[in-house]
């Protein structure tokens, strides 16, 4: 992430392609496919666009409340409440937007539809560069 400042904008520093999953599907393919898209966010798409997205932290709630893997689908515990940031916004701006809804993803999207994700990983490894760039002697 060498060059990118936190006053950029997020789509600079967007995954794509989105992970994305069925509503339908189970928790257990869920938990698979994070594993193999090595994610921590999946967006539930269908016909109708997002409808939510399930985070690594949702199907560990699941895990803990006994959820069953197999029989649950992504929707019983996909949280609806998307929370989201334009691609123009800022990379400060969405780490605002994380600490403020206490969440370590965000939907980056262009004209309401999600053309990417961003992870807390992502902002703080741009922070973290920008820090260490301006605390460096010239």
């Amino acid at each position: 992430m060498l060059g990118i400042r936190p006053t950029d904008s997020v789509s600079s520093i967007i995954g794509t392609p989105v992970a994305t999953i069925r509503p339908t599907e189970t928790l257990r393919a869920a938990a698979n496919a994070l594993v193999a898209d090595t994610v921590g966010l999946l967006v539930a798409v269908d016909y109708r666009g997002v409808l939510g997205v399930l985070s690594e932290r949702d199907l560990t709630a699941a895990i803990a409340d006994d959820a069953d893997l197999d029989d649950e689908r992504v929707l019983d515990r996909a949280s609806m409440d998307v929370v989201k940031v334009e691609e123009s916004a800022s990379i400060l701006r969405a780490a605002q937007a994380m600490v403020a809804a206490e969440v370590r993803h965000l939907a980056v999207c262009r004209n309401d539809e999600v053309v990417g994700v961003i992870s807390i990983r992502d902002v703080l490894m741009v922070l973290v560069e920008h820090e260490r760039l301006e605390s460096s002697p010239v």
